[in-house]
């Protein structure tokens, strides 16, 4: 195929899960979620698949470019997870401690104060499909799919109480771009037409029929062979703060960082709302 592009393709589906937000950290007491996976989880479950140390995940980042196809997007659970953590207190002249010593009360009377409080949302039901280039090209992406048949570290949505409700099933598609590629690995009932009233996708199929709308298109500007805007599509550029560049501190610590990145997000082309034309 001319101008044909190496990706790797593989379905991306939940039941319940929680994606990081730009706004939200591990240090705020309320902790949002996307509905939308960002570049950062994309690139945390191929890392988790390959086994990669978490350092390494900005440098996996910065080889990767990846498109996503929403085929169902999530509701927003409206009841948030609660959660209460116990304050600790370093103890007094201690170089090194144990969490138990950070909450015994000490000699003198001193204890921890309270507890910290916090929220994290969750999302219900996601179905996408991910197209994922290289600049190493296809010997790059092989591992890649290798890992998601057999991966390293159990794959989750977002939290590691969320685990995926189908198997990723990649392919390493050639096509001219991202539209082309996603719209031939299709749906995993367009993938498995044995499989269309398995207890798994029956019910999948329903709610995306039920929710009747047009896929949208999320993808990095430098995709190779991204499509281009034109008069015809409507693109919007949304800034997320979702490219992962963890900082390795001194003891084996991580500092998690995100950097800003530019996404393109516009209706995946020809798409019509589900149970039109």
């Amino acid at each position: 195929m001319t101008g044909a592009v190496p990706q790797l393709c593989f379905t991306l589906m939940a039941p319940y899960g929680s994606w990081g937000a730009s706004l939200s950290s591990a240090t705020t007491a309320w902790k949002a979620t996307d509905l939308d996976p960002p570049k950062s989880a994309l690139v945390g479950l191929l890392g988790a698949a390959l086994g990669v140390a978490r350092p390494e995940l900005g440098q996996l980042a910065a080889s990767l470019f990846v498109a996503v196809r929403t085929g169902l997007r999530p509701l927003r659970d409206p009841r948030p997870d609660y959660h209460t953590v116990g304050r600790a207190r370093r103890p007094d002249g201690a170089r090194r401690w144990t969490r138990f010593e950070e909450l015994t009360k000490t000699p003198g009377g001193q204890g921890p104060a309270g507890a910290l409080l916090s929220k994290r949302e969750y999302w219900a039901c996601g179905l996408w499909t991910v197209a994922v280039a290289s600049r190493g090209g296809r010997a790059s992406l092989a591992p890649l799919a290798a890992a998601l048949v057999h991966p390293h570290r159990v794959l989750y949505a977002g939290r590691k109480s969320c685990t995926l409700g189908l198997p990723p099933d990649p392919e390493i598609v050639d096509a001219p771009g991202p539209v082309a590629a996603l719209a031939a690995y299709g749906w995993p009932w367009q993938r498995r037409p044995g499989l269309a009233a398995a207890p798994a996708l029956g019910p999948l199929i329903a709610l995306r029929e039920a929710a009747g709308n047009t896929d949208v298109l999320a993808f990095d500007p430098d995709f190779p062979g991204a499509p281009a805007p034109t008069g015809e599509v409507v693109q919007r550029a949304v800034r997320r703060r979702d490219r992962p560049h963890p900082l390795a501190l001194a003891g084996g610590r991580i500092y998690q960082r995100f950097h800003e990145r530019t996404e393109i997000r516009m209706a995946f082309p020809d798409a019509t709302p589900v149970g039109e034309g």
